[in-house]
């Protein structure tokens, strides 16, 4: 009984595994690569020692 359980286990997701890849080469390529936009700020005015907002008592 284990052995049945035990192998539609197997093929189920072995099942799983083909259908899924199969939708992965299927489906449209013509997807657009996401850019991520990064904004950088030259800055000299900003000295080299780090700062805290709290206050000191």
């Amino acid at each position: 009984m284990k052995k049945n359980i035990l192998g539609a286990a197997v093929i189920f997701f072995v099942t799983l595994a083909f259908l899924l890849m199969l939708d992965d080469i299927t489906s449209n390529g013509n997807h657009e690569p996401q850019q991520n936009n990064v904004q950088v700020i030259d800055s000299n005015d900003q000295s080299d020692i780090a700062t805290l907002d709290e206050d000191e008592q």
